[in-house]
């Protein structure tokens, strides 16, 4: 019987006592506790394990709240796990402190109402803890904590709420709390682009955030969770205490998504084919946290709990992309070459701020690389250089092929929107499939002189800016064709192969060449000509069944371009 995978399960005390998979991350917990830093911050993608790895924290931290101890239950569910192996000095912390237990993951900017979304939530919590904290609140704090409980409280009280919560279970536990916050930055997301309400609700948590973890003389360790750091000159500007840990830095490296060999054993759990593990690796793997090759977990566990095993993009399909697209869609911040390139396989070199600061990278065309980076939308693949302010410059690349996707249908939306519909861009696809040599030289022509600029291809232009270019505009044929580019096919690689999905329909191998000053067109294009005939470049779209199976070669001048078939 295969593991039962975790899909919508990120309870780590239900997860374990249900039996579900779990793929061991506890030593999470022991790097937490080890970590100097009194409030830390932990900024990951959407679905990385999060949510999880959080309550995984709390189980283990937890003091019961009940007289009766609930701990030789929860020291079960730990039971075969790394950190069983942990130490005494982590040990003596399983159920020692109280926790305080907030999630924003749920709280949409545009519900916040002057801080009643949060006082919901905190009001929440607070009577979660009152068996603790009731039977030793003095007279005097009776009307704060009412006010906290009924959700009445002013602005100054719900500030300070974290306090007052961390301070009463000090008094009735003689230990100092945790402070937990899984997805902070959820609601700062949700009003991007709403000027008035995005300074409200920084302006909140700046004093919220301050009030519970600065100098808070009765908190152990804070932990925070989200996407990003937000506006590091506003949000955290009081919290000179927090460290942040991001997806470029070692610690917490492999805690967040799954390494090489947590997906070996899954697929070895699964009974995966060589074929399966192929697909696994190509669509999913790619990420890159701290120097180690990470795997989306989120798309990993809906691949393997799907019968029929189709790869696809079970994490682009969850939704977030909403800002991705008002960015690079509606913001016309120019990076439409960047995009070329990226989706032909290639990379671009950008400065990264860590410290991203989400309402300026709708004007400041470098700061949405970062947001991609730290979003899952990029990985970083290598620094490049670092000057002496500290600001360094990364090779950046799409991970993988999921992430791909999301490019595409966007690039194809940019590109619809250029040329005022799809009409042209289908005629060009359909002479493509037609083998019909004119008809594409016209189409593509066309193509290129609308949508791509003379400095892309001034001078003594690349191929891959053509080839990205190309790429881009066959993302049109996705549900019909796998696009493939510096694929090996043949004896060599081809610069463009479009691959059936199924047998009958055609394929082809398209050869690209820039034109050398020592050239003419009809050198060039002949030469590419005899290339994809000796190299067999139709080798693999014959395999998969096409018919027919069209060769062809194109050579570009600048916006000139030449079109022939073999």
């Amino acid at each position: 019987m295969r593991p039962r995978a975790p899909l919508g399960t990120s309870d780590f005390l239900q997860l374990r006592q249900d039996g579900l998979l779990y793929v061991d991350k506890s030593l999470f917990v022991a790097e937490i506790l080890a970590d100097p830093g009194r409030v830390l911050l932990l900024p990951r993608p959407r679905r990385f394990g999060k949510t999880l790895n959080m309550s995984t924290l709390r189980c283990f931290v937890e003091r019961p709240l009940h007289e009766r101890s609930q701990g030789g239950d929860v020291r079960r569910v730990f039971s075969g796990l790394a950190i069983e192996e942990a130490g005494d000095d982590v040990w003596r912390r399983f159920q020692r402190h109280p926790v305080i237990f907030l999630t924003f993951k749920d709280m949409k900017g545009a519900a916040w109402s002057q801080g009643k979304a949060l006082a919901d939530i905190v009001a929440t919590e607070a009577l979660r803890l009152a068996p603790v904290i009731e039977p030793v609140l003095a007279v005097g704090d009776r009307e704060e904590w009412r006010s906290i409980t009924s959700r009445t409280a002013d602005a100054a009280s719900k500030e300070h709420a974290l306090l007052h919560l961390c301070r009463w279970l000090q008094q009735a536990t003689g230990e100092k709390a945790f402070i937990l916050i899984d997805e902070y930055d959820t609601p700062i997301h949700d009003v991007y682009g709403d000027e008035k309400r995005y300074e409200e609700i920084v302006g909140f948590f700046r004093n919220f955030l301050s009030a519970g973890l600065k100098d808070n003389p009765h908190l152990e360790k804070g932990v925070l969770t989200g996407i990003l750091r937000v506006a590091k000159e506003s949000m955290f500007s009081g919290l000179n205490n927090l460290k942040v840990h991001s997806l470029l830095r070692k610690p917490f490296a492999t805690s967040f998504g799954f390494t090489e060999s947590e997906v070996e054993r899954l697929c070895a759990d699964f009974h995966l084919s060589t074929a399966e593990r192929d697909d696994l690796r190509s669509w999913y793997n790619g990420y890159r946290f701290g120097g180690h090759v990470v795997y989306n977990p989120w798309s990993v566990l809906s691949y393997l709990d799907d019968a029929e095993r189709q790869a696809g993009p079970y994490w682009v399909n969850t939704g977030g992309d909403a800002l991705i697209r008002k960015l690079l869609l509606e913001a016309g911040l120019g990076l439409e070459s960047d995009l070329e390139a990226l989706l032909a396989g290639g990379t671009v070199v950008k400065p990264i701020d860590e410290h991203v600061v989400l309402r300026g990278i709708s004007t400041e065309a470098e700061a949405v690389f970062s947001f991609l980076l730290f979003t899952g939308y990029l990985r970083a693949d290598e620094r490049v250089s670092q000057d002496e302010s500290g600001s360094a410059r990364w090779r950046l690349a799409i991970p993988n092929k999921e992430v791909s996707t999301v490019y595409r249908r966007l690039f194809l939306e940019w590109l619809r929107g250029g040329l005022g519909g799809g009409a042209p861009l289908e005629a060009f696809c359909r002479a493509l499939l037609a083998g019909d040599a004119s008809a594409v030289e016209e189409h593509l022509g066309a193509l290129l002189e609308r949508t791509l600029s003379y400095h892309d291809t001034a001078g003594r232009a690349r191929e891959v800016v053509y080839q990205a270019f190309v790429a881009g505009l066959l993302v049109a044929l996705d549900k019909t064709h796998q696009v493939r580019s510096n694929r090996e096919s043949g004896l060599g690689r081809c610069d463009v192969l479009i691959v059936p999905r199924r047998p009958g329909v055609p394929g082809v191998a398209l050869e690209l060449k820039v034109l050398k000053a020592s050239e003419t067109m009809e050198e060039t294009l002949a030469a590419a000509l005899e290339q994809v005939r000796a190299q067999k470049y139709a080798a693999e779209i014959r395999a998969a069944g096409a018919d027919p199976v069209v060769e062809l070669a194109a050579v570009f001048d600048k916006k000139r371009v030449r079109v022939a078939r073999c």
